[in-house]
């Protein structure tokens, strides 16, 4: 295997230290950096050279959905597996047609992080086996129905794709901060997401968010 320059994101600490004894268990030649948030981890990536970016998606902020279009946009040669405690359908469908190498849950065991990190460095997919092969895939002739979201809702999943807090987007539309949290959990409800990620994700998938 060519040098290993692996690049670990994910805002909870104690997690990455335990990828990182992991990591360096099954790779004892990897040069591992960690990110605890989007902005740092482009900012790390502006000046450190990675072949593999190990992200979380449901992180504060800006979400690892957001970091994964910049990134793929940016550094298209860099190699994305993702690591998640969720496996819903919308989230898993949206990352793989955003074009994420590889999809981990946070529970694999490490052999599987080990085979997954030779495949996407091989150039190809990896998608964990915990996850349905029914869920990665369009059914034909099905349609979920159209949930509408007003013109209001449309500008909120804006300001949150860009990481603003409620408090930033109050600000930015003359609102209260109880009313942006309440168009909020009355999007997540709709839309049966369970946080601003799947949320989003939901959104990009849908249409809302181009």
């Amino acid at each position: 295997m060519k040098s290993l320059s692996i690049l670990a994101v994910d805002d909870q600490s104690l997690f990455r230290e335990g990828l990182a004894l992991v990591l360096n268990r099954l790779f004892p030649d990897v040069t591992l950096r960690q990110a605890g948030s989007g902005p740092e981890a482009l900012e790390m990536l502006q000046e450190h050279r990675f072949n593999l970016l190990l992200l979380d998606i449901g992180m504060p902020g800006m979400n690892g959905i957001e970091v994964a279009r910049q990134v793929l946009r940016q550094y298209p040669d860099l190699r994305i597996i993702v690591l998640t405690q969720y496996n819903g359908e919308g989230m898993i469908t949206h990352l793989v047609r955003l074009g994420v190498h590889g999809f981990l849950l946070k529970n694999s065991e490490s052999q599987e992080i080990k085979k997954a990190i030779e495949t996407v460095l091989d150039n190809r997919q990896y998608i964990t086996p915990m996850i349905h092969p029914s869920l990665l895939k369009d059914e034909p002739g099905v349609s979920a129905p159209s949930i509408q979201f007003s013109k209001r809702e449309a500008d909120i999943l804006i300001y949150l794709k860009m990481g603003k807090s409620s408090k930033e987007i109050a600000e930015r539309l003359a609102l209260k901060e109880n009313t942006i949290n309440s168009y909020r959990e009355d999007m997540l409800q709709k839309t049966k997401t369970r946080n601003v990620a799947e949320l989003i994700s939901y959104a990009y998938e849908n249409g809302v968010l181009g």
